[in-house]
């Protein structure tokens, strides 16, 4: 399920380069429920020795976005938005309520006004989906130098890796969701208008983060693929990581 929140501004609306961790959170503040909140920020859903927080969201999206070199600061001209996603509806009608009832925002200095909102419900049955992002996707794995060294090494859409990292963590969402093992033969996917420019080299608080931007085509079981929209693609979720839209195939 998606909540597309619209704002306004009087004028343009100035913050920093690496603002995801401000996007997060405007997110956890406007949740409605303190209890619902507190339990996604301190722990998460449990599956094993790993945490998830089920949603995730887009990068800001507006009209037009320059770089402001003297100011060091992206400025976005009105009107903006923002695209959350989770497979638990609770968590967005909640994160609605928040923003309707606050009615203004603060992202870092910048001020805005919540105009309006969207919801879908996008329903998967066919094995083939053709998807957007709308913030990088995220696939990475812990390594070990020759000295013993550990380091995060982050992987290409272009690697088959990739594709085999993909399939893993969605089976673990599906696993989490739904009580049950996911059908991930077959599985692909496969980066379809991605260049060089789609890497994004982010920092998220003190941590650098690599992902890709642009279009993909995958092919698995449609639960995987309704996991994939509603829970968003690879890792790191939560922080403004592997949101996705549809693309719909011209004929």
């Amino acid at each position: 399920m998606q909540l597309t929140i619209f704002f306004t501004a009087p004028g343009p609306v100035a913050v920093p380069v690496q603002y995801g961790h401000l996007l997060q959170g405007l997110i956890y503040s406007h949740m409605d429920n303190p209890v619902l909140r507190s339990y996604l920020h301190e722990q998460g859903f449990t599956l094993e020795k790993r945490r998830f927080k089920l949603f995730t969201f887009s990068r800001l999206l507006g009209r037009e976005v320059h770089y402001d070199h003297a100011a060091g600061r992206l400025v976005f001209t009105p009107p903006l938005r923002l695209v959350v996603c989770s497979p638990i509806p609770f968590i967005l009608q909640e994160l609605g309520t928040g923003f309707l009832r606050k009615g203004q925002v603060r992202l870092g200095d910048a001020r805005m006004v919540v105009k309006e909102f969207a919801t879908a419900a996008p329903r998967v049955r066919q094995d083939t989906l053709m998807v957007r992002m709308l913030s990088p996707v995220v696939v990475y794995s812990t390594l070990s130098d020759e000295d013993g060294k550990k380091f995060t090494y982050y992987y290409s859409p272009f690697e088959p890796r990739f594709s085999v990292l993909v399939a893993g963590n969605l089976a673990k969402k599906h696993l989490l969701i739904y009580g049950r093992p996911a059908r991930t033969e077959g599985f692909s996917i496969r980066p379809v208008r991605v260049e060089d420019r789609d890497m994004k080299i982010t920092r998220y608080k003190e941590t650098v983060v690599k992902g890709w931007m642009g279009e993909y085509e995958i092919h698995a079981d449609p639960g995987l693929l309704q996991i994939a929209l509603d829970a968003g693609l690879g890792a790191k979720n939560s922080q403004g990581y592997g949101c996705c839209e549809i693309v719909e195939r011209t004929k």
